[in-house]
């Protein structure tokens, strides 16, 4: 199929993809003894890495483990595509169609029978996730291949002997992700009431009472084709158990459970909750409390603090309200509990509860003039007691790796808020404070 250029959508919760970093497999597609004489068919099988980014993840790396070494290779050795499922964002509907997408080798490294090629990736490219506007889901793309052939009159050479022919197998031998180099492992919880949770979580090597709970965007549940990997890639998750956030905080335990639909699901249905809805619920606000109280008894933990974005930023707030007393502390992102739904009572029950609330002004997925704003108005007039606040005009890459055709940062949807608080790059309106700042506080 033709080339097809997409661009990204909004949606509740769901980002793009992560990138991938994966050890060199050896030996390759056969490797062959050493004195077996090379006849110039070039053969193997490759290993991918997927790297966590802001935006989402990406594949960034992939590692050809081939039957004979090359004397050499640069940039221009291979030309690599990626054939994968996508959402075609032009056409009516938005079908899922499988299409073909350049990518683009940064640096190529040889080692042995071992080719390492680095791959460009941005916000619109490289990335293993499907997101389908039928399932409302994030899942892993499959197909997913690499396509490897030989530049454009390039001459390669194994011992002198010319390669006359690659054959690489498309699909990955294996992948590994940033998060499993980040040490985050899976496990599965099933409740009283039956609900499954599979979970990602992550445990620092000293001991710590402290427990940080993420809950994760609509695109991040769902039990077909998904996992807890992409619960965390989807997002940049894995910044909980980095340096930045364990030396602040003082150490913490991070669980990221995974939503059989979405935390929004108020009857097994995915029904969602109107924007003018005069109350709420969801089905899975006895079961996830069982499981964090599960989780923090497994660990040791007995301070508790609850955050996400989106749907989970709905679930975090909503957490906060069904039980203030349970949680040090809780940072809703891009919440989306209509104001309207939350009682004055509810208000009152929860103005003690140490609160930061995170959006950007040009949210459309989630308004803030219909939720967060009056929510944090309200909250105010009742005299809560340690409420921050963090507002942006825009939500733009502040990496400086991504800019526009003018030349200026890179502008994210609106709605992607929660990337400012994976780099910390939240500081309340009122004081300065930062938001991981702020949950060191709360563990105090």
């Amino acid at each position: 199929m033709a080339n097809t250029k997409l661009t990204r959508r909004a949606f509740i919760g769901s980002a793009g993809v992560a990138s991938i970093a994966l050890a060199a497999c050896g030996g390759g597609n056969g490797g062959g003894s050493a004195a077996a004489a090379f006849d110039g068919a070039l053969t193997g099988t490759y290993s991918m890495h997927i790297q966590g980014y802001d935006w989402g993840c990406g594949v960034d790396k992939i590692t050809l483990a081939l039957n004979a070494p090359l004397d050499a290779v640069d940039v221009d050795s291979f030309v690599v595509s990626e054939h994968k499922q996508a959402t075609d964002w032009t056409a009516e509907d938005f079908p899922v169609i499988e299409a073909d997408f350049p990518r683009t080798v940064t640096a190529a490294t040889v080692n042995g029978n071992n080719v390492e090629l680095e791959l460009a990736c941005d916000p619109n490219s490289g990335s293993p996730f499907l997101y389908t506007m039928a399932t409302g889901y994030n899942t892993w793309c499959d197909p997913y291949e690499i396509n490897i052939t030989l530049g454009e009159g390039v001459e390669l050479a194994s011992g002198g002997t010319a390669v006359k022919s690659i054959a690489i197998e498309p699909v990955a031998a294996s992948k590994t992700t940033s998060a499993d180099e980040a040490n985050w492992s899976t496990d599965t919880f099933e409740a009283a009431d039956g609900t499954t949770y599979p979970y990602a979580f992550w445990d620092p090597e000293e001991e710590s009472k402290n427990l940080v709970v993420w809950l994760h965007g609509a695109g991040e549940g769902g039990t077909e084709g998904t996992d807890p990997w992409v619960t965390i890639l989807a997002n940049k998750v894995v910044a909980l158990s980095g340096d930045d956030f364990q030396s602040t905080v003082g150490g913490a335990h991070v669980v990221a459970p995974q939503s059989p639909t979405m935390w929004m699901d108020q009857d097994g249905k995915k029904t969602y909750i109107a924007e003018d809805a005069k109350e709420v619920t969801t089905i899975y606000t006895e079961s996830l409390e069982e499981f964090i109280d599960a989780y923090a008894e497994k660990v040791g933990a007995e301070k508790i603090f609850v955050c996400g974005c989106s749907n989970g930023g709905f679930m975090t707030l909503w957490m906060g309200l069904h039980r203030p007393d349970k949680y040090v502390g809780i940072a809703p992102i891009c919440e989306a509990i209509p104001d309207g739904a939350i009682t004055d009572e509810q208000i009152e029950g929860i103005k003690d509860l140490p609160m930061y609330f995170v959006w950007s002004d040009d949210d459309t997925t989630v308004v803030p003039e219909t939720h967060e704003i009056p929510t944090v108005e309200r909250l105010k007039k009742a005299g809560a007691a340690n409420l921050h606040v963090s507002t942006t005009e825009h939500v733009v890459d502040t990496t400086g790796m991504y800019k526009d055709e003018e030349g200026k940062p890179y502008q994210y949807n609106g709605h992607w808020s929660w990337i400012y608080f994976d780099n910390n790059e939240c500081a309340c309106t009122d004081d300065g404070m930062k938001v991981f700042d702020f949950i060191a506080e709360c563990f105090k």
